[in-house]
This record gives C-alpha cells, sequence and structure tokens, in this order.
C-alpha cells in the first residue's frame, strides 16, 4: 500500500493521516500500519495530518535523506530515542525541524517502539471517546512548535494522579514539562471512570507546567480496562531538553561532567569549554 516513492501510507484512521517512513525502520513501520488497516489505499484524498516516522537511534553523522512531505493542517515528526539525545540525535531533530511543524520526542528504539509511538499519537487523534481530542485541538497545541515530548502510563482508575506521574516518568530522559505552551491529555478508563477521576489526572498535569499553557484532554472508556487508568500525554513547546553529566556535549560530542555552584549543578565540557546549567535532573 506504498506511492511510487515507497515510503508514504495513507491510514485512514479517523482524521486523515499520512504516516510516511523518514528511514529505513519508519518505512518499515509505516507499512505495518497500512498493513493493519484495511482502509488504507494508494489513491487517498489529500492528508489532514502528516506524521513522519524516524528511529534516532539508528542516527550517525549525517541525517538521512528525508522523502518529500505533502502540505497538511499539521505535520509532525515522531521520534524515538533510546536515552538523553546525543549530538548526533539533537542534529537530527534540528533537521527534521526544518520539514514539520513539531517533533514528538518518544522514548524507545527499534521498529516497535516506534510503531507503538506513531500508534498512539494517531490514536488520541483518530480514535473516539467520551470526549474527542481532535484536529483543531492538535493544530492549538503544535502551531508552532519546536519540540515535543510524548508519554504513557498506567495506573489504577482510584489513583489517577499515579498514573499521570507513571506517563511523565516515561518520557525521555532530560525531558522537562515546565516549559510546555500545550498538553494533550488522552485517558482511558473502566465504564466507572468518573468526573472526579478526570478532573484529579487532568489537574496533576497542569501542575507539571505552567499557567498560561493549553491543556486539551479527551477521555474514552474501555469495558475491558478493569480497574486500570491508561494515561496518554504529549507536551508541546518542551524547548529545552537538558544535558546532564556523562551526556554527549552538543558541542564537540565529548562526555559532560558536573559541578556543583549552591544548590545548582554545571554541567560543562572539558574540552571545548561548554557549559549548561540543569534546573532538574530527573534520573
Amino acid at each position: 500500500m506504498t506511492t511510487e516513492e515507497n515510503d508514504s501510507i495513507a491510514a485512514a484512521l479517523g482524521e486523515s493521516v499520512l504516516v510516511v517512513g523518514g528511514d529505513a525502520v519508519g518505512r518499515s513501520v509505516a507499512s505495518r500500519i497500512a498493513d493493519s488497516d484495511v482502509r488504507a489505499t494508494d489513491d487517498a484524498p489529500a492528508p489532514d495530518a502528516v506524521v513522519l516516522a524516524v528511529d534516532a537511534s539508528q542516527s550517525s553523522g549525517a541525517p538521512p535523506e528525508f522523502p518529500s512531505l505533502p502540505d497538511a493542517v499539521v505535520r509532525i515528526a515522531v521520534l524515538i530515542v533510546s536515552d538523553r539525545p546525543t549530538a548526533d540525535e539533537r542534529a537530527l531533530v534540528d533537521a527534521l525541524g526544518t520539514r514539520v511543524d513539531a517533533v514528538v520526542l518518544a522514548s524507545g528504539s527499534g521498529a516497535d517502539d516506534l510503531a507503538a509511538a506513531v500508534g498512539t499519537l494517531v490514536s488520541i487523534v483518530g480514535d473516539s471517546g467520551i470526549v474527542n481530542v481532535d484536529l483543531a485541538d492538535v493544530k492549538t497545541v503544535f502551531r508552532p512548535v519546536d519540540l515535543a515530548a510524548l508519554g504513557v502510563g498506567n495506573g489504577s482508575i482510584d489513583e489517577p494522579t499515579a498514573a499521570i506521574e507513571d506517563a511523565v516518568a516515561s518520557l525521555p530522559r532530560g525531558v522537562e514539562t515546565d516549559a510546555a505552551s500545550g498538553v494533550l491529555v488522552d485517558l482511558i478508563g473502566p465504564p466507572d471512570m468518573s468526573v472526579t477521576d478526570i478532573n484529579e489526572a487532568v489537574s496533576t498535569v497542569r501542575d507539571r507546567v505552567g499557567p498560561d499553557a493549553h491543556v486539551i484532554w479527551g477521555g474514552a472508556v474501555d469495558p475491558g480496562a478493569g480497574e486500570t487508568l491508561e494515561v496518554r500525554l504529549v507536551f508541546a513547546n518542551v524547548e529545552t531538553v537538558r544535558v546532564a553529566p556523562g551526556d554527549d556535549c552538543p558541542r564537540c560530542g565529548r562526555s559532560l561532567s558536573a559541578y556543583r555552584l549552591g544548590d545548582r549543578t554545571m554541567v560543562s565540557c572539558d574540552a571545548c569549554g561548554f557549559a549548561g546549567v540543569s534546573v532538574r535532573l530527573r534520573e
């Protein structure tokens, strides 16, 4: 179900979404999505949204040659990273940023993790529920945004806050949410999920971002969820992926060292002199 370039798949999942493989792993993910969706067609109409799938853990040296992307209401790259982004992966983020409206980081490596991240993002937009996150919401959160981050977590429906914290903990290491300009919050819970449960979950997300951030939530009921609440979060405009001791220097690629300055940690490169201060290092 590919185009003549063999790297674009039209997957009609609620909204018209085009999943494009940005590298070899991304192309395999796009093909997998098409094979699982009987409505995917080669002659699909112009998409409302384009998702470019890339596995950053395979990046070394120059960024790959990305395929051309059609015009759409919103164009998003989903990029999985296995740990804190390396210097090569940061260069890849910069390269992607010129092609799309937002780059969404997610934890993982390989086709399975990339497929899960892409599927989650598409599902948030395309799946129906008691309250839907739609394309207009995505546009509100993602335009204009340089960098975003995706996290998925689970917990007891009796403890929505714990489920939110689990989702935040799944974000790529080093991502801090304080500066986020917007958040998509998608909740999937059992039939007895209450307004109180939803309010507690959304309030917990609001505590992780600034007072002016857009927090847009959607929710769905899953009869098979038991007593489990699944939380899917997309934090937009996390423009700083903070460096930490042992990370690759973003300037020269050497390992960074740590020095204490009062109650803060100074992260510095002994080789080239790069210095950055991390407000909070999340381990």
